[in-house]
């Protein structure tokens, strides 16, 4: 069943210089989607100043397409503005014109929720807005959102304040659950429960991250012993960050815990982002390679998000391959972005590699998947991340609903 968000607690920007466009969402908004309040710019210069004077602004939406200042310049002023909260793209413009403004948003470092086509519908707003973090309803919203102290962080190391959450993968056809990705939050002494946006960007500029990385393996491999244990043998993946891509000692830090967590080899996926993995890194070619001769299966993760994909996947010894769920979301509204994933699908398999689907949020684009040919999905349309201790649980409740 759809969730029902809450959306009372936010205030959203349109950005359109089309004035019955602008207010048409603007009404749409705060009548049908219920947000707090959505305020109107028809120009980047007055929603730069309706930002300055309304901080509480969480999201914004802006068309692509303005006259003077449009909305790949309004991407790079929220950039210099430092600005923390959501953008949303609305256009409808050609599907390539908007992927690259997507790719511009990330270059910038901006929450990209995404982009949604005109003309524009309730539901791909709703959509839209619940990838803000989904406050589903009766869920308190805390305050909006901003990095945190490089001081919080180190806290966060030293007093054990990090956890390790692990969301399911399924199998397609079988629907069997046949692996788990490790992933980090925060329990902040004040904020609460804090999610690697607001910290990973922070971490990756210190040797915080290489920190981060060996905890969480650390305790991902703990955890496989505790279910192998009580009977249930799972792949477990572990995103590294990309110092460990130049650390010449990490395949055998990687290979001792193996021993002493008594977990082989194949079961652990290490997962590598495409844009970590430089042009020329003879230290990195090395890092994987001794990392796949000892079975460790290697991932590509974020696939298409980088340059010169095909060649990493020619050059390097990857087992798998992660298709991004922005990629699978614009494959779900536009033919020619699903083209491109039904593309990378057929790479991946006549070089043999599995297919991961990242982002399954709904029975649509589980249905697509199947589809297109991958492997294994996850998602919340199978299950948001779990604490170790519940996922047996949720196991044996997939397990008798699946039969």
């Amino acid at each position: 069943m759809k969730p029902t968000y809450d959306f009372s607690w936010m205030c959203c920007l349109v950005v359109d210089d089309n004035q019955s466009v602008s207010e048409y969402l603007a009404a749409m908004l705060v009548e049908e989607i219920g947000v707090r309040q959505a305020y109107v710019a028809h120009s980047a210069n007055d929603a730069l100043a309706l930002l300055d004077q309304n901080p509480q602004i969480h999201v914004v939406l802006c068309d692509l397409y303005m006259d003077q200042v449009d909305g790949l310049e309004m991407i790079r002023l929220l950039k210099e503005r430092q600005f923390r909260g959501y953008f949303g793209i609305i256009s409808s413009m050609a599907a390539k014109v908007i992927h690259s403004a997507e790719q511009l948003a990330k270059i910038h470092q901006i929450n990209l929720l995404g982009s949604i086509p005109k003309p524009i519908s309730q539901s791909s707003v709703e959509e839209l807005l619940s990838r803000v973090g989904g406050k589903p309803k009766d869920k308190p919203h805390s305050r909006p959102e901003t990095p945190l102290k490089i001081y919080e962080l180190i806290r966060g190391i030293e007093k054990h304040q990090f956890e390790v959450f692990y969301q399911p993968q399924v199998d397609i056809i079988s629907r069997r659950v046949i692996g788990v990705e490790a992933l980090t939050r925060l329990k902040h002494p004040r904020h609460g429960l804090i999610y690697p946006h607001r910290f990973i960007p922070a971490m990756e500029k210190t040797s915080l991250i290489s920190d981060l990385t060996l905890f969480v393996l650390d305790h991902a491999m703990r955890d496989w012993q505790h279910w192998a244990n009580d009977g249930v043998s799972l792949q477990v993946s572990v995103n590294i960050s990309p110092v460990e891509l130049n650390n010449l000692d990490f395949p055998e830090y990687v290979l001792q815990r193996l021993k002493q967590f008594s977990m082989p080899a194949e079961q652990l996926t290490l997962e590598v982002t495409e844009s970590a993995i430089e042009a020329d890194a003879s230290h990195t070619l090395e890092i994987l390679n001794r990392l796949s001769m000892h079975g460790i299966q290697l991932s590509i993760d974020d696939f298409g998000t980088g340059h010169s994909s095909i060649e990493r996947l020619r050059k390097y010894p990857f087992d798998e391959l992660k298709i991004d769920k922005d990629f699978m979301a614009n494959a779900q509204r536009s033919q020619s972005e699903r083209t491109l994933v039904e593309s990378s699908v057929g790479l991946a398999k006549r070089l043999g590699l599995k297919v991961v689907f990242e982002g399954i949020e709904s029975a649509d684009l589980y249905q697509m998947s199947d589809h297109l040919g991958g492997d294994i999905i996850q998602g919340f349309y199978i299950s948001r991340a779990l604490r170790a201790d519940d996922l047996l649980g949720w196991i044996d409740n997939w397990r008798a609903s699946n039969r």
